[in-house]
């Protein structure tokens, strides 16, 4: 085998993304309208994701041989007066570099490359390379190895660099692929129902999906119905963004003021906030019975929820995690929007910034930690309880109020 020369990195990583894509659309468009988006991107990510190549050069060996070599491999410059056509005995060293990763990638040539490659023998799980002692020169042999050895580590780190790159943006990829497949069957679906007549499958589909498996690791697909997808109402990302910054803005000036929440309940607390909040929506209410329960704060539109959350006062992850409880209960949408809004009394806040930052995960509804929008500002995603194709965004947002 060449190493790093016997086809273009670029072209392995394309037909990964190539399937990826094809495996996109070829579910079935209800199954694919249903399923909670994030865990589908999420599965695509680490199905399609590349192992990186690892070299172990902290166990690289050597071995030895003695082989019979043609005359006509002998170099000149040695003068060796040997006869062409027959064959001599020379001691033979072997290099062995342990790996791990993606094999696929040791044949790949990189992008940043180095016009250069050599044969070499992938066997047990090492990349092996011969070394033949013409003088019995020790500095012959250690120049000419380290000459490949230096060589083969600088094409592995521009192959690292190249596949990283690739899985830091995988998911991304991924998401925009589903994205756009399922706009188009939206629109698809939009067309034949304005046709006013009855349409008719063209194929029954499996009512379960398969798990699916990747060598080295195993990778199982979020499940979803293939029954008929309704469009439902959503709240659109920069309207819901919209009204999380004014709840984060109001705590943070509420927090210069301790005259305004010192000695106050949640209640008093929750309802500075829908104060503010009135003006800049149609409809803002406290209380408001929602499916199983009263929220704290609730938006409504045209009779649907648009925005739910609740307002509590901080009493550790138990409590903090009911809470979560209590907005995934009042939520029935696929892509619903939430919050839950934190006075913290305790001396200390970092900590308890900490704890939710490190535990929240532990959730048995939890799907994902994207990050902070601010220090005590955090954004999570979650499925409902009894519906894991329907995801929630949650927020959750901070405020001291010693």
């Amino acid at each position: 085998m060449e190493i790093f020369g016997e086809r273009r990195l670029r072209d392995f990583l394309g037909e990964q993304l190539d399937t990826l894509q094809r495996e996109v659309h070829s579910e079935d468009k209800n199954r694919l309208l249903n399923m909670n988006e994030t865990e589908y991107v999420a599965y695509l990510a680490k199905r399609y994701r590349i192992e990186p190549l690892v070299l172990h050069w902290d166990t690289l060996g050597v071995s030895d041989r003695e082989e019979l070599i043609p005359a006509e491999r002998f170099p000149n410059s040695y003068g060796y007066w040997v006869d062409r056509g027959k064959r001599y005995p020379k001691q033979v060293i072997t290099y062995h570099i342990p790996y791990s990763g993606e094999r696929e990638l040791l044949r790949c040539t990189p992008s940043s490359r180095l016009g250069w490659t050599t044969d070499v023998r992938l066997e047990g799980g090492c990349v092996c390379f011969d070394v033949i002692n013409w003088r019995d020169d020790a500095e012959q042999v250690k120049g000419e190895a380290n000459s490949i050895l230096d060589k083969i580590r600088k094409q592995a780190e521009n192959v690292v660099r190249e596949v990283d790159r690739y899985n830091s943006t995988l998911e991304d990829k991924a998401q925009q692929v589903v994205q756009a497949r399922k706009a188009l069957l939206l629109k698809q679906a939009n067309l034949m129902a304005s046709l006013g007549v009855p349409f008719y499958k063209a194929e029954q589909v499996p009512s379960t999906f398969a798990v699916p498996t990747v060598a080295k690791r195993i990778v199982v697909k979020p499940s979803a119905p293939t029954t008929s997808f309704s469009p439902e109402p959503t709240l659109d990302s920069s309207v819901y963004h919209d009204i999380l910054r004014i709840i984060h803005e109001t705590g943070i000036e509420m927090e210069r003021h301790p005259s305004i929440y010192r000695g106050k309940d949640e209640e008093t607390l929750r309802d500075h906030f829908i104060m503010v909040l009135s003006p800049h929506f149609q409809s803002v209410t406290g209380e408001t019975f929602n499916k199983t329960g009263k929220t704290d704060i609730l938006i409504r539109h045209e009779k649907a929820n648009v925005f739910v959350a609740e307002c509590k006062f901080w009493g550790g992850i138990k409590a903090f995690s009911e809470a979560i409880d209590q907005v995934l209960g009042y939520l029935t949408w696929r892509d619903s929007k939430a919050a839950v809004v934190c006075f913290i009394r305790n001396k200390e806040l970092d900590p308890v910034l900490k704890q939710i930052e490190t535990e929240t995960a532990n959730h048995p509804c939890f799907v994902k930690y994207p990050g902070k929008k601010a220090e005590s500002w955090f954004s999570f995603e979650f499925h409902l309880k009894d519906d894991q194709t329907r995801g929630v965004q949650l927020a959750v947002l901070c405020f001291h109020f010693p």
